[in-house]
């Protein structure tokens, strides 16, 4: 990712970089909710419990949490998914949150809810409960981020657009300008976005 000045945010919450490193490399588990490392080699952002294979200290920033690494253009690590509160998914949602995982292009309204035997007011009143959001923004923010990273790894606006769900170039440019702050094809090459903030499954973030 993007070198900057400083490579912790909101210094003054976190521990030093030793400490957050050494949980890193020991897989500290004490420390969830303490902070998140993002790699720069790989783009990804992980838990200090992360089981994958550890970079160099001078490849990894810290944050206090998922929104500020999703926010600075990193992605969530597939191997810790640090963007599922840990212990807070109920068992009558699990379910529907391994199938959105395991697809970031599903389109799922209130009728595909019913017929999954979910209550679509339930469903959206414990997305905004936890995470601050209705379940159909989380969804869109889902797709947006699929396809930030398909054009980061060179894919063409238009191979991203459709492979990420959308139906059209102009809804998905007018979604991805409004969530990422800026237009499709002006974001390859890109790492640290300055955008405004919305309410997102992890708090404000990408307006």
């Amino acid at each position: 990712m993007k070198q900057t000045e400083t490579t912790d945010h909101n210094t003054q919450s976190l521990p030093d970089r030793e400490t957050m490193y050494a949980a890193l490399v020991q897989r500290d588990s004490s420390f969830e909710g303490v902070f998140v490392a993002a790699i720069r080699t790989t783009g990804i952002f992980c838990r200090p419990s992360c089981s994958a294979r550890k970079p160099k200290p001078e490849n990894v920033e810290y944050f206090p949490d998922a929104k500020t690494a999703l926010a600075n253009g990193y992605r969530e690590c597939k191997v810790c998914r640090p963007l599922v509160a840990l212990g807070s998914t109920p068992d009558w949602l699990q379910p529907l949150i391994e199938e959105v995982e395991q697809d970031a292009t599903i389109r799922l309204q209130a009728e595909d809810l019913r017929e999954r035997g979910l209550d679509p007011v339930r469903v959206r009143r414990w997305f905004q409960k936890l995470h601050g959001m209705s379940f159909s923004a989380y969804l869109r923010m889902r797709r947006i981020n699929q396809a930030f990273s398909q054009i980061q790894h060179k894919s063409s606006v238009t191979d991203a657009a459709f492979q990420s769900g959308y139906e059209s170039l102009s809804g998905f440019g007018e979604g991805f300008k409004k969530t990422m702050g800026t237009a499709p094809a002006k974001s390859n090459g890109q790492q640290v976005i300055v955008v405004n903030r919305i309410l997102t499954p992890l708090g404000p973030m990408l307006a």
